[in-house]
């Protein structure tokens, strides 16, 4: 129960902020336009973690920018050792978004967006454990399917160049939220 009032605020902004976007009109960008990004943020919901990661998309309708994502989630790790035991773990997590993003009316050099997609959470977990020289180990992993949503803006320095902040909420198995920017360059046409 704790988990789910500590979301709440996050998905009240984001919310709040695509019904806010909601009123702007469609971005004119031609159609077949390709764009590469690098992304780095945190996640929360899960634990606090680090994630990078990179995405590919392009305009595949007026206003509609279609996606694919893959970034990792470094769960971190630690060990414990004294004389005659030791004790050792780890945990990391992959995940693949495949959405849209509906691109809203330019505003000077910011172009605000909402975007939705489904994804795959592949986390992983390894312990390894030695008591007078007997090492037990084990791996284990969990596969999820997630709904994702939210939105951001994006800031361009020049034709090519510009940053991409967003707030996405994942919801499958347990919600977290990702907040995060990305750097994306748009391939010349």
């Amino acid at each position: 129960m704790y988990k789910n009032h500590r979301m709440r605020a996050p998905l009240l902004a984001v919310i709040i902020g695509l019904l806010l976007a909601t009123a702007g009109y469609g971005q004119e960008m031609e159609k077949g336009q390709v764009e590469a990004a690098g992304l780095a943020g945190i996640v929360a919901g899960i634990g606090t973690h680090g994630t990078i990661g990179g995405s590919i998309g392009a305009v595949v309708r007026d206003r509609i920018f279609a996606y694919g994502e893959l970034s990792y989630i470094p769960g971190g790790g630690g060990g414990f050792q004294v004389p005659g035991f030791s004790a050792e773990s780890s945990a990391k997590a992959i995940n693949f978004n495949a959405g849209a993003h509906y691109l809203f009316s330019r505003n000077n050099s910011i172009v605000p967006y909402a975007g939705a997609g489904i994804g795959i959470l592949r986390s992983t977990f390894s312990t390894s454990t030695t008591v007078g020289g007997v090492t037990t180990s084990g791996d284990f992993s969990n596969t999820d399917f997630y709904f994702n949503f939210g939105g951001g803006f994006r800031y361009s320095f020049n034709d090519r160049w510009g940053v991409r902040p967003e707030l996405m909420v994942f919801a499958g198995s347990e919600v977290f939220v990702r907040i995060g920017a990305g750097v994306y360059y748009h391939f010349p046409r």
